[in-house]
């Protein structure tokens, strides 16, 4: 018992304190508007980001996102050619409590773990965890929008707990006239 005392009060101490308050919760659940609707999306894709960082492949396609759940949660569709056709379907839930929005990127029958955060600034950052090549590794996800009607995203992959990261998929979207 002494010694998971020593032990705590080493981590105590080695341990930063948070000097200030939280900011207080923002009302997120419309931040993802801007991405409602119909985009033309130009992906740029390094299939081996820690490998081969300057190989990329290239998709042009439509991307497709509508509210639902009452406006508390979007659908995001995405059909795009490149080496491959490239059919996707993304889920974003926004989660009254924490005032955060959850997100899955479904593949190959499997729902994932999501990825979670929040707009901070105007750009949407969130953070998860993902499999590669064998590793779980931290996956962030950002949200930039660039105009009235355009914006980026861009997802990259850490393999040291956040220090550094590795851009893998990067698209740039521009709204389509109706």
């Amino acid at each position: 018992m002494k010694r998971l005392a020593l032990a705590l009060a080493a981590f105590m101490a080695a341990s930063p304190v948070c000097a200030e308050p939280l900011a207080p919760l923002h009302d997120g659940v419309h931040d993802f508007d801007f991405a409602i609707g119909k985009f033309h999306t130009h992906i740029r894709r390094v299939p081996d980001p820690f490998g081969e960082p300057t190989k990329l492949v290239v998709y042009d396609g439509i991307k497709t996102t509508r509210k639902i759940l009452d406006g508390f949660g979007d659908v995001e569709t995405i059909e795009a050619d490149g080496p491959k056709h490239l059919s996707v379907l993304n889920l974003f839930f926004y989660d009254k409590t924490t005032r955060q929005w959850v997100l899955y990127f479904p593949q190959a029958g499997d729902v994932g773990t999501p990825q979670i955060g929040e707009f901070h600034d105007g750009v949407g950052t969130f953070v998860g965890q993902a499999s590669y090549k064998g590793r779980t590794m931290l996956v962030r996800q950002q949200w930039s929008p660039t105009g009235p009607n355009s914006y980026r995203f861009e997802q990259s992959f850490s393999a040291d707990y956040g220090k550094t990261w590795v851009s893998n998929f990067i698209a740039d979207l521009t709204r389509q006239k109706s």
